[in-house]
């Protein structure tokens, strides 16, 4: 006796031409209207597949194809570049304020002003002497923005000509 289930799992299989009825499952096929009835139904989906294959035009559908993913990956990386320009605008304006910021404060007392420089330690540095320190600063190039002037332009004094290349020098 046939199971109704290992029919169903079968019929797609032939129906493609990958495996055929034997007489067994043929004569169980002509006797159970349920099995009749999904084999036409598969049947039917498969001329229908295959009537809708011959009209598809294979070429035409992965140029099509094709063109909406170059489409999606340009808009994915204008994204993605407006977004690393956004966050260096923002940077740019943190580091324009910040530097503002630490400009417009008078010192208090009236004395000298001294620089606050960046610091930090060397190991290779901690065992010489006086003299051979003195000997590798002279070596050393002047610091950025040594030769400044205290009146360097703000964000607000740039013209649009001049923000568009600091962007452009920020995104590479």
């Amino acid at each position: 006796m046939i199971d109704c289930r290992s029919m169903t799992d079968r019929m797609v299989p032939v129906a493609h031409g990958r495996a055929a009825w034997t007489g067994e499952e043929a004569a169980h096929l002509a006797s159970c209207p349920d099995c009749a009835a999904g084999w036409r139904l598969v049947a039917a989906a498969r001329q229908h597949g295959d009537s809708a294959a011959r009209r598809l035009e294979a070429a035409r559908v992965s140029r099509e194809v094709l063109a909406r993913l170059d489409l999606e990956r340009g808009r994915r990386r204008w994204r993605r570049m407006g977004l690393i320009g956004s966050l260096a605008a923002a940077a740019l304006v943190a580091l324009v304020v910040w530097t503002d910021r630490n400009r417009s404060h008078p010192v208090q007392g009236g004395g000298a002003v001294t620089a606050q420089l960046f610091q930090f330690p060397l190991a290779e540095l901690e065992s010489l002497d006086a003299g051979e320190l003195s000997t590798v600063l002279e070596g050393l190039e002047a610091p950025l923005g040594a030769e400044a002037t205290p009146e360097a332009p703000g964000l607000g004094d740039l013209q649009d000509t001049e923000l568009e290349r600091v962007l452009r020098s920020l995104e590479g």
